[in-house]
């Protein structure tokens, strides 16, 4: 854990879990401390669309080391969380408000600025990457807009501020920004822009950490139509680079009985949308393994058998790309290649508690990301599949039965484990003596 991040988990952890954010003009009077003092970025878009801000972020004229000692002045808990970026967080009870010193940049290409500090909040606004977050607002309430982003966000617009090759180069982070904003907002992005978010995409994963890369999938995957964000990655040619597996999806044309969408990228991108946000990692993914089993039919439509047995394969080395954590990684492949089982399968009960002990606490995952592969049109029977079953899907005969019973741990062990817990899984059986004498019979050669 980096010092910072400590610093102020030692400052918040003994109140538990956060209080509600205080109203912005509550904390830019309760800051009024600080010299030259707004609330800058998200935040004033944010309330200028009438939504209520997820974050608070301020700019002020002090220094960091000033922030510091005027906030320590007040009695307030201040932590220096980014001094080398003038950033200074400051405790109001108990919430965390992050503080920065006007910037300026000196030296941009590829990655974060290296910056210097500025003399006014114009200058301060002149380094951010669009019009509509290069707004500031005082604890007055007066706005200053020096590059029209009251106007793009009336108009649906989002337009780089000034030079936007410039701000591309700058952070090519910025080009997938813009795609995620422009979905977030249902905005259409400035022609210029866009030109120039072309023209930078080649360059955008040889400069920007993979880490950065996913955070912005994950802010896109919570609002309500993703796919945009997706679909312009992929015009951009940014999505095929980060997962090679979609290159071409879109000319990978599905059985139209099943999927009157067409495509198998227009497809994905479509149960992206329907998926709830946390399972929408597991929908862009389920369909991964069609590029590499497309077989193409007579009768104009590819055939993809197996697809999900090869696109579990592909998970693992997928998500360490993209740097997934490991619980969500165990759980996409376990969706991916689980996924067509209530589809294909007639729902037995001993079917139903085969893929129930498959899935384990993973069948929420799948029951939503089933939903949504579905759009309606799943048989009613396949649904029996995700329902509540009267006997226990986990093993009732357990190592410790076998121990208990003089039996010692090794190969003819795991043998009479597996044998029971098939034989409970097929029959429903769950008495555990009638278990241990299937396990027996495994161990002398006779089930």
């Amino acid at each position: 854990m980096h010092a910072r991040n400590l610093a102020l988990r030692v400052l918040t952890s003994d109140f538990g879990c956060l209080p509600a954010m205080m109203d912005y003009r509550q904390v830019l009077q309760r800051l009024s401390f600080l010299p030259d003092l707004y609330l800058v970025g998200g935040a004033v878009r944010d309330i200028l669309l009438g939504q209520t801000p997820e974050d608070l972020d301020f700019a002020t004229s002090a220094p960091p080391e000033e922030v510091m000692r005027l906030a320590k002045a007040q009695g307030l808990g201040a932590v220096p969380t980014g001094l080398e970026h003038g950033t200074v967080t400051i405790l109001i009870d108990h919430h965390p408000y992050e503080v920065t010193t006007f910037r300026r940049d000196v030296e941009t290409y590829g990655r974060k600025a290296r910056v210097a500090w500025g003399r006014s909040i114009e200058e301060d606004l002149a380094r951010r990457d669009f019009t509509i977050g290069a707004i500031a607002m005082d604890a007055s309430g007066q706005v200053i807009d020096p590059y029209g982003g009251q106007r793009d966000l009336e108009a649906g617009v989002l337009r780089a501020v000034g030079d936007p090759a410039q701000r591309f180069r700058e952070d090519y982070l910025r080009v997938i920004r813009a795609g995620r904003f422009a979905a977030r907002y249902g905005f259409e992005i400035e022609p210029t822009t866009l030109q120039a978010a072309q023209e930078a995409a080649p360059e955008v994963l040889a400069h920007v950490a993979v880490e950065r890369v996913t955070a912005e999938f994950d802010k896109a995957f919570q609002n309500g139509t993703p796919s945009r964000f997706l679909r312009y990655l992929y015009d951009l040619e940014i999505l095929q680079r980060l997962i090679p597996e979609f290159e071409d999806t879109h000319l990978l044309l599905q059985n139209p009985r099943w999927h009157p969408e067409g495509d198998v990228l227009t497809h994905v991108l479509q149960v992206v949308d329907r998926a709830p946000p946390p399972y929408r990692w597991h929908a862009l993914l389920h369909d991964i393994g069609k590029k590499d089993t497309a077989r193409w039919r007579p009768e104009g439509w590819y055939s993809f058998y197996g697809h999900e047995r090869v696109g579990a394969a592909l998970i693992p080395r997928i998500a360490r790309d993209l740097r997934l954590p490991n619980h969500l990684r165990d759980e996409l492949v376990v969706t991916t290649a689980l996924h067509m089982v209530p589809v294909f399968t007639k729902p037995t009960p001993a079917a139903i508690r085969r893929f129930q002990a498959q899935a384990g606490p993973h069948l929420m995952a799948l029951k939503a990301l089933f939903e949504a592969d579905g759009a309606g049109r799943r048989p009613k029977e396949a649904w029996q599949f995700f329902e509540p079953q009267p006997v226990p899907v986990q093993p009732v005969l357990l190592g410790r039965h076998l121990v208990e019973r003089g039996h010692k741990p090794g190969k003819a062990f795991g043998r009479m484990l597996k044998a029971a817990y098939e034989w409970q899984l097929e029959t429903g059986e769950t008495d555990l003596e009638k278990l241990y004498q299937v396990a027996l019979g495994a161990l002398k050669g006779e089930a």
